[in-house]
């Protein structure tokens, strides 16, 4: 008897282990919404707040999520109380999978309109971030903040920006 030679056992490097949720979908949700509108040197300046209702759809690919949201937000200005404002905005989401959490980027379009004393139209270019938690296999919150922003609002030479942070709930089909 010599001695025993054992076999090296093969070194197998772990997979990354497959998410445990698809955000692939249709979803509709409310938002509760609280911000500031201002001109962008910062001269006039007032809290909003407001809701809203959602729609999208995401598709997951594994690592990263894309998709498209429809959304309709109502709301008031603080100061101004004879003035309310309406925003219909059409985002392209793009995010990164991590399970049960989402966190995403946007960009997109918003027909904004004051209404009131004062009336006001323009279309406005959005962006933000935001994130998501799958709190069951139907049911979403999140927390997203959103900046809308125009120079020359509607021909008035009123540079505007409003920021905002939503509350979100959506519920997936």
């Amino acid at each position: 008897g010599g001695p025993v030679v054992v076999a090296e056992e093969p070194v197998i490097a772990a997979a990354p282990a497959p998410s445990d949720y698809d955000w692939t979908g249709f979803y509709v949700g409310l938002s509760a919404i609280s911000g500031t509108f201002s001109d962008d040197g910062g001269l006039t300046s007032d809290g909003t707040d407001g809701f809203g209702v959602q729609a999208g759809y995401l598709r997951d690919f594994g690592r990263f999520v894309v998709g498209g949201e429809l959304a309709y937000v109502s709301g008031d200005y603080d100061a101004f109380p004879d003035n309310d404002w309406t925003s219909t905005r059409l985002k392209l989401i793009g995010g990164l999978g991590a399970g049960r959490v989402l966190p995403y980027g946007f960009v997109g379009l918003s027909n904004y309109d004051i209404s009131g004393t004062s009336e006001f139209s323009d279309t406005i270019t959005i962006y933000g971030l935001g994130a998501k938690l799958a709190v069951t296999p139907k049911i979403a919150v999140g927390l997203e903040y959103l900046v809308e922003d125009k120079s020359n609002f509607a021909n008035t030479g009123f540079d505007m920006e409003s920021s905002e942070i939503a509350l979100r709930v959506d519920y997936r089909f």
